[in-house]
């Protein structure tokens, strides 16, 4: 394992921290060595989370509770972390909203985009500044194989996240020469909190399932490494050959078939 302390310390910020993939990436930042900046919207399961890494990895940690579909979370996060030195950006925070995209209000689409799109965006671009300034640091996109494809009844999630799977590939280049390495993170199907809060339950469905662990182990192993890395050999395999030897109109349709059954309840 590279020196994190070195390259990204001394704090890393992580997004959507109070559970799932930024809980795990919590865990494996702070036991580099990094003090954590935890963001998310449940005050309870973020100061839990920090009395554990605390504990378990004495480390300092800082909570900031925000909604991040919300225009003015940057301002909120910008204020709370002026004081400390960001040297790595996991940009983590992320909704899938599944269902038919007409049987939903159109200000709910709005907010998640928001929170996909425009704060990974702009929080990005603030510490990277700061980053380059100081001639080093890290930012980590979660991106999605749902990204590599469109991908019925999770439309507005699988274009996001290809956003920042082609931003975080751009950026990746722009910054390199100045001392930041820029991952994009392409988890598969993956056990999070997401499966129960959004009923978008595929647990039944013949996918390789991973662990949020083990997601954040693979994005911890790539920082500085690669640019763009698939979580999961089965899902780096599948994607390459859905998107290497299938038309996408025919890859989008199988997915859409794949997912249907287990979306009744946010059909209808």
């Amino acid at each position: 394992m590279k020196d994190y302390q070195a390259l990204y310390g001394p704090w890393a910020l992580v997004t959507g921290a109070s559970s799932g993939i930024g809980a795990a990436y919590a865990h494996q930042l702070a036991a580099q060595g990094l003090h954590v900046v935890l963001v998310a919207r449940r005050q309870a399961a973020l100061e839990t989370l920090a009395a554990t890494l605390k504990r378990e990895y004495a480390v300092q940690t800082r909570v900031i509770v925000a909604d991040l579909s919300q225009p003015d979370c940057l301002s909120t996060l910008v204020s709370a972390t002026e004081d400390l030195e960001i040297g790595l950006l996991i940009n983590n925070a992320g909704a899938s909203l599944p269902g038919a995209f007409l049987k939903q209000p159109l200000a709910g689409r709005t907010d998640f985009l928001h929170l996909n799109v425009m704060t990974p965006m702009q929080l990005t671009y603030h510490y990277a500044e700061l980053m380059v300034a100081r001639g080093r640091g890290g930012i980590v996109m979660l991106a999605s194989v749902a990204g590599y494809s469109g991908a019925p009844y999770i439309a507005s999630y699988a274009a996001a996240k290809s956003y920042q799977l082609k931003f975080g590939l751009a950026l990746n280049v722009e910054l390199k020469e100045h001392g930041v390495d820029v991952l994009v993170l392409a988890p598969g199907a993956t056990l999070t909190g997401m499966v129960e809060t959004e009923g978008l339950d595929m647990r039944q469905a013949n996918i390789p399932w991973m662990t949020a662990e083990n997601v954040a182990k693979t994005g911890m192993q790539a920082l500085g490494r690669t640019p763009v890395v698939i979580a999961g050999r089965l899902n780096r395999i599948t994607t390459f050959l859905i998107t290497r030897f299938f038309p996408a109109p025919f890859a989008v349709k199988l997915l859409g078939k794949t997912m249907r059954p287990y979306l009744d309840d946010h059909l209808h």
